[in-house]
């Protein structure tokens, strides 16, 4: 409004001018209305299209190549004794197995802290190192102040112990607390030893000998004695008992240690026994029978001698053993016999991994009973991809049929139609995929999809049969509807190569949303245009509805003055009313 009108007529010009210039708005900004809600409309309804195209293409893009149709499963006649698994390319096939024995690592009790030794989990050692070995697997631990108990030396095992695979524990029991070492390395010599070396420096309660170990034996280390390998016992017989083994070695009043040492060898050689004194003069005494070793005494209180012989003995379960002795896994592939390191075996049969879970009986063994690792067709993998196409297509067949139905709202009324009605870019991409689901293959024995139990109903929606797929894929079908679905030429590459100029960046669906885009953006700019020609019709009319409004004012004013000038003439007769 241009300050006060209609002053001089008296007529109300604003709401004259605001109705033309209403009506001069109206179909143009009506048209632009339209058009912008349409273009909107077919802008989301392309993306929503354009997402879905997207999805079917990936889709496609997954199951071009031929392994997605054509891949053998491997199954094992009894998962409790072994699994399989394919890691290559395979041929159809089955194997017999017999698993007579698991890999395994090497586990080691050492000797328990207590009676000889004193202090029990709290004891102290020696100062020196630790040479822990497990195969090829090696650490040096070194033992001093601040780690001379049986805790701080578990931890300082554990801590140089990691990544070597070897590790540290206390168990207690009715004889004291021990060390139990674990190595994690499977495989026949791999078990674990121990070698010690002191060096003085520092004196515990307990000497660091006490770790020593020689892989798979038996051990019992006795205390120092005072006048070490010279020390002399009184007579008596010495009863050596490991598992179901034994011997009585009989010692003469006055024996020296070391003279002990030399019974013990000529007397219990034959029974396994063997003795020997270490660095510190202490003696031990071994079995290789793996069964927990013990020493008792007959007499040993009478004759000459320093020491009561009774002194050298030793309860069982005390000493250092091995729990569990590092071995080999032990199989047969269709009579061959193997022997791997680990029970993860992927070099036996090729293309396929073992994994031995438990070993068979000897009773199972000698029967014969074996174990079967069968190599056939997967068809569930070529059912479950065909699944996905199918599912991928139906989804674009609805999207497009939502978006460009026709629905009829009764006689004499106008249809409401979807937003992308007509538009060529989806007509042609749904044409090219449907042609290329209707070309035949060149292969011999799969030309089609409905050959594959892979129908077409009246809503154009594709179904599968999967009984009829798996009676389609037997015997030398399998390979040859792989070669029809995948691989180059194939339908799904065909497809895929009709779908992907319509998706992703730069594709006939994005250059749609693009040009659309473009619309929404001239249609802005021709709001802006209607606006100022709008303001200068409405500038126009204003002006001129003003001047013809001052012209009417002062034609009043004229007529008034010239009534005046006659009311005031001679003989002028005044009408009134």
């Amino acid at each position: 409004m241009v300050g006060i009108t209609g002053v001089g007529s008296g007529i109300d010009i604003d709401s004259i001018v605001k109705a033309l210039v209403n009506s001069e708005r109206a179909p143009k900004e009506l048209q632009l209305n339209r058009l912008e809600q349409t273009t909107t409309s077919r802008i989301s309804a392309l993306g929503t299209f354009r997402s879905v195209a997207n999805e079917f293409n990936s889709a496609l893009q997954g199951l071009t190549k031929l392994s997605a149709f054509q891949r053998t499963s491997v199954s094992s006649s009894s998962s409790s004794v072994l699994t399989a698994s394919a890691t290559g390319s395979l041929t159809a096939g089955s194997f017999s197995l017999q698993v007579q024995q698991l890999a395994s690592s090497s586990k080691v009790a050492l000797q328990s802290v207590s009676g000889p030794l004193t202090g029990s989990s709290a004891a102290t050692f020696n100062s020196g190192s630790l040479n822990i070995t497990a195969g090829t697997a090696s650490l040096d631990v070194t033992i001093d102040a601040s780690n001379n108990s049986l805790s701080g030396v578990r931890d300082a095992i554990n801590s140089a112990g990691e990544s070597q695979g070897i590790s540290a524990s206390i168990i207690s029991d009715s004889s004291g607390s021990r060390l139990v070492l674990n190595s994690s390395k499977t495989g026949a010599g791999n078990d674990i030893a121990v070698a010690v070396s002191e060096d003085g420096a520092l004196t515990g309660s307990n000497s660091l000998s006490n770790f020593s170990y020689s892989a798979n034996e038996t051990a019992v280390r006795l205390p120092a004695f005072a006048g070490g390998s010279a020390a002399t016992f009184k007579e008596g017989t010495l009863n050596l008992t490991s598992g179901t083994g034994s011997a009585a070695i009989t010692i003469s009043a006055g024996m020296s240690l070391t003279e002990v040492v030399d019974e013990i060898n000529a007397q219990g050689g034959a029974q396994g026994f063997s003795a020997a004194l270490d660095g510190n003069e202490q003696l031990v005494i071994r079995t290789a029978s793996g069964g927990d070793l013990g020493v008792s005494v007959a007499d040993g209180v009478t004759g000459a001698g320093d020491n009561d012989l009774t002194a050298l003995s030793i309860a069982s379960g005390t000493n250092s053993r091995a729990v569990d002795v590092a071995k080999s896994a032990l199989f047969k592939v269709d009579g061959i016999s193997f022997d791997k390191a680990t029970n993860t075996i992927t070099d036996a049969i090729d293309g396929i991994t073992l994994n031995l879970v438990s070993a068979q009986s000897a009773t199972d063994i000698a029967a014969g009973k074996s174990v079967n690792v069968t190599v056939g067709e997967d068809r569930g993998l070529a059912r479950s991809n065909l699944q996905k196409f199918v599912d991928a297509y139906n989804k674009l067949v609805q999207t497009t049929g939502e978006l460009t139905a026709v629905v009829q709202l009764g006689e004499g009324k106008k249809p409401v139609t979807g937003p992308l009605l007509g538009d060529t870019s989806i007509r042609n991409l749904m044409s090219g995929v449907r042609k290329e689901m209707g070309q035949l293959g060149d292969s011999g024995g799969i030309q089609s999809l409905a050959q594959l139990g892979i129908t077409t109903g009246k809503d154009g929606k594709l179904s599968l049969d999967s009984s009829k797929l798996d009676s389609a894929l037997q015997g030398s079908n399998y390979a040859k509807a792989a070669e029809y679905l995948a691989g180059e030429g194939g339908l799904m590459s065909r497809l895929s190569a009709v779908a992907s100029p319509y998706v992703g960046t730069g594709g006939v669906l994005d250059e749609r949303q693009k040009g659309l885009q473009s619309t929404v953006s001239n249609i802005d700019k021709q709001r802006e245009a209607l606006n100022l020609r709008i303001e200068k019709v409405q500038t126009r009319l204003f002006a001129q509805y003003n001047a013809m409004d001052s012209l009417v004012g002062q034609l009043k004013r004229t007529s008034e003055s010239l009534a005046n000038q006659l009311a005031s003439l001679p003989g002028f007769v005044r009408k009134d009313k």
